[in-house]
């Protein structure tokens, strides 16, 4: 599971989004969902009934209810192999994305036949604030808060990204993020 060292979150927050990194995903170690319904019933899911898709699964498709825990089926490895892999991710976030800002992970979902950070940066994006809202100088697929971004900010600027992306390359690029509550 060392592809999840350093993405930001939860476990239930990494099932509902298949968070992955590194060419690992969470549908690749993850045995069983249980989760509380609606009407306060415990179920459980096993990962084939999980629906897992690209940053997608049961929970972000359906409204199912709230994961409360997870069965994980991993493998055991060499203790120096997995640290070198951890250090060697952590390296790669530090030099090429923005954790020294606040920020939700990587904001926008890569394409089909695209990179969507490279669209963002290739229309003079990186830099480009809105209140406190910033796209990244390091990673353009990032929104950081640079101290007072409200989620407003955050909206307006995945928006106006958004719209700027698909005027200049027609094509539409989605967030990864999740925007809950009223938009």
């Amino acid at each position: 599971m060392e592809f999840a060292y350093g993405i930001p979150g939860s476990i239930g927050g990494a099932i509902r989004m298949n968070a992955g990194a590194h060419g690992g995903q969470m549908q690749d170690v993850i045995k069983l969902a249980r989760y509380i319904d609606f009407d306060g019933c415990v179920k459980n899911l096993p990962n084939k009934e999980l629906q897992f898709d690209y940053r997608q699964s049961i929970f972000s498709k359906n409204r199912l209810g709230m994961i409360i825990q997870a069965t994980l089926e991993l493998e055991k490895g060499n203790l120096k192999e997995i640290e070198d892999k951890m250090k060697q991710y952590a390296t790669y976030r530090k030099e090429k994305q923005p954790i020294s800002y606040p920020n939700a992970g990587s904001t926008f979902k890569r394409g089909d036949d695209y990179i969507t950070a490279k669209l963002i940066d290739e229309c003079g994006l990186k830099g480009y604030q809105i209140g406190g809202a910033k796209i990244s100088d390091l990673h353009a697929g990032f929104v950081i808060n640079t101290g007072n971004a409200t989620a407003k900010d955050v909206i307006d600027l995945t928006k106006y990204t958004k719209q700027k992306v698909y005027e200049k390359f027609k094509k539409e690029i989605n967030l990864e993020i999740e925007i809950l509550g009223e938009k």
